[in-house]
């Protein structure tokens, strides 16, 4: 009798282990899809400022204005009392062409990017990620606007900016917010102060292309914080990415 005990109290433990295992599997078939393929590459950089030179244009970028080079419209600057540190774009004498300065150690064609962003000055208050730039006037812009209240996906062809996606947004002069955006295939996620603002897909080809912050008009934009993590490849290119840091 003892030993048919042990055998059938052997068989309910093994009866509940396969239950237990078949009720999670869904939950852990769900968490490694979610990680699979999602991981930063070694080149995901945060950018330091703190020992680049105030005054100077930042280090490790490139930078252009309506197609040509333009060194003059950027800065490293001091943050207020805290001491911090920001990159600076100034508008002044550009009229209405935008400013875009590329980080030039990541390419990639599917990444997250996450900035700080203030808007200062300027007749229409702007900011944005600069995304698959491939040339100065061909890349993907996530723009936020202070006068329009609006968030917006934009691809930029030959110059000629055209947009994808758009929502309204609340965004506010002299205030930092954050920007995030994580491009995977034909998809953007787009998040504004850390929530989910708008989703969008493109379907023009997949080009491998550079990262960085842009503005336009004559705006007064600073930039506290820059973030680039690079996403491998994976086969199911519609997946939304993860987010930096989250």
């Amino acid at each position: 009798m003892p030993a048919i005990n042990s055998i059938r109290f052997v068989a309910r433990l093994i009866g509940t282990a396969v239950l237990l295992g078949r009720a999670m599997m869904p939950s852990l078939m769900l968490t490694m899809g979610v990680g699979i393929g999602f991981a930063p590459s070694a080149q995901s950089s945060q950018i330091d400022l703190s020992n680049q030179e105030i005054g100077a244009p930042p280090q490790e970028f490139k930078f252009w204005r309506a197609g040509k080079v333009d060194f003059g419209h950027w800065a490293v600057v001091r943050e207020g009392a805290s001491g911090g540190v920001a990159i600076q774009a100034s508008g002044t004498g550009r009229a209405d062409e935008p400013l875009l300065a590329v980080y030039t150690r990541v390419l990639a064609i599917d990444a997250r990017i996450k900035i700080r962003f203030k808007l200062i000055d300027g007749p229409m208050p702007s900011a944005g990620i600069a995304a698959r730039v491939s040339g100065p006037d061909d890349y993907y812009v996530v723009r936020v606007s202070a006068f329009e209240q609006r968030l917006s996906l934009l691809h930029i062809v030959r110059g000629k900016p055209e947009e994808i996606a758009g929502v309204d947004a609340q965004i506010a002069k002299d205030h930092w917010q954050t920007l995030e955006v994580g491009v995977r295939g034909n998809g953007f996620t787009i998040w504004l102060d850390d929530e989910w603002a708008l989703p969008a897909f493109d379907y023009a080809k997949l080009v491998e292309g550079q990262f960085g912050i842009w503005t336009e008009r004559d705006d007064t934009t600073r930039f506290g914080q820059i973030d680039i993590s690079p996403l491998p490849l994976v086969h199911d290119q519609s997946a939304a990415p993860d987010r930096v840091g989250g």
